[in-house]
């Protein structure tokens, strides 16, 4: 066998093992996006089953705020802030849910409640942070947003019907 076809046997080897690993890759995405649909309209004949975090729920009425996060990313570090500055004029106080010690928060701890949950976590980590969830008292997942920035939990806030008026905050 000569240089040129051996050389032309490992590209081509190679261009096959590449595109399979793209296939796996985009059907996985497509398996996400599919299970943050379910979520987010409550289900459907091929949804996945509905997420619910026993450990978040609570005696109330109203739905809270959760906020997943970790220190290691700067849209978390926003969305964070943002949560923050909005959780004065909430009903119920929001919960910030992270798999790290509560005290590597520093500031943020005063104005939410800060919950290492290793259990709630492992739900939702196969999803990047931030993840924003709207749960409901029994523990229930009613709905979940992936913010990008600190803007977008704003905007979450507002279409889950908890917009704040200013003078409130």
């Amino acid at each position: 066998m000569s240089a040129d076809t051996a050389l032309m046997i490992v590209t081509w080897a190679a261009l096959i093992i590449l595109y399979l690993g793209l296939a796996a890759t985009l059907r996985e995405v497509r398996r996400l996006r599919a299970e943050v649909l379910a979520l987010r309209t409550g289900g459907g004949p091929s949804a996945a089953p509905a997420l619910k975090l026993p450990t978040l729920a609570y005696d109330g009425q109203a739905e809270r705020v959760v906020l997943a996060a970790d220190l290691g990313c700067p849209a978390c570090d926003q969305a964070v802030m943002e949560l923050v500055a909005l959780a004065p004029g909430l009903e119920q106080p929001p919960i910030l849910l992270t798999y790290e010690e509560p005290e590597v928060w520093g500031t943020a701890a005063q104005a939410l409640t800060v919950t290492k949950d290793p259990a709630a976590w492992s739900q939702i980590a196969h999803l990047t942070p931030p993840v924003v969830l709207l749960v409901r008292p029994d523990g229930r997942v009613a709905d979940l947003r992936l913010p990008v920035n600190g803007s977008a939990v704003t905007t979450a806030l507002a279409d889950w019907g908890l917009t704040i008026a200013p003078e409130r905050v």
